[in-house]
Formats: structure tokens, C-alpha cells, sequence
């Protein structure tokens, strides 16, 4: 696995620039969000880089990335798995969220074909049902 192409994936997130995920996925990317779908307008599964595109869209409408900092890690030959400490603000009501959460990448023929994230569901729904920042 090339570290590029996590550095390519995580800058997409951040900048907003969702069709540069067309570089490093492959055409049928599985997106899986864990959470209740009927909560977090991004939740549950996407599949293919359209509906990669349309999700990242969403959750940028909804979402600024403060920060993400990796604290941890993990390879395999087909999956790298990455522990981070994060820091959103829901655009909506400017509500912040600082939460752990999971990100695994799966891996074939050197391109990202799977990407879940298991976050703090329960602080994504308290964000963006808040109508003011919490202090």
C-alpha cells in the first residue's frame, strides 16, 4: 500500500475536492458509515465512485473538518486500519464535535476499494440535532 494515496484520500476530505477520490478508488468503492441513516443524512453504505462522490458532497454540506490527527496505524497486506482523533463543526448550527474515531481502508490492485468509519455516532447525532454550540 502506497501512503500517497491515504494522503490523497484524507486531503479529498479535507478540501472538499471529492473527485480527486476518483484517483485513488477503485470504480466500485464500497463507503460504509456506521450510524443510523435516519440521523446522519450520510450514514449506511455507498457503492461506486458516483455514490463516493455524492457522499463525500454530503458530508462536506454538513461538515467542516477542523482537524483529523492519526494516532495509530495498523497494516495488512490488503487493509490499513487508522485510529483518529477528530475535530468537526457541523456547518448548520456550528455545533463542534471532537470524537474518536475508526477509518479502514481495503485495498486491490493499488487503489482504495472499501473505506468504513465506525466514529462516535451518538456525538454526530447530538451535533446535528443541536441548535446552538454546545460550551
Amino acid at each position: 500500500m502506497n501512503p500517497t494515496i491515504l494522503d490523497a484520500w484524507y486531503e479529498g476530505l479535507r478540501s472538499g475536492m471529492a473527485d480527486a477520490i476518483r484517483d485513488v478508488a477503485t470504480p466500485d468503492i464500497r463507503i460504509w458509515w456506521n450510524g443510523p441513516a435516519d440521523l446522519v443524512p450520510w450514514a449506511g453504505e455507498h457503492n461506486g465512485a458516483d455514490a463516493a462522490i455524492a457522499f463525500f458532497g454530503k458530508v462536506g454540506a454538513h461538515l467542516e473538518v477542523v482537524s483529523t490527527t492519526a494516532t495509530e496505524r495498523i497494516e495488512t497486506p490488503d487493509a490499513v486500519i487508522v485510529f483518529l482523533d477528530a475535530h468537526w463543526r457541523v456547518r448548520a448550527n456550528g455545533a463542534e464535535i471532537r470524537a474518536k474515531a475508526l477509518n479502514i481502508f481495503r485495498f486491490r490492485d493499488g487503489l482504495i476499494s472499501g473505506y468504513e468509519v465506525y466514529p462516535d455516532s451518538a456525538a454526530f447525532v447530538r451535533a446535528l440535532g443541536s441548535p446552538v454550540n454546545p460550551a
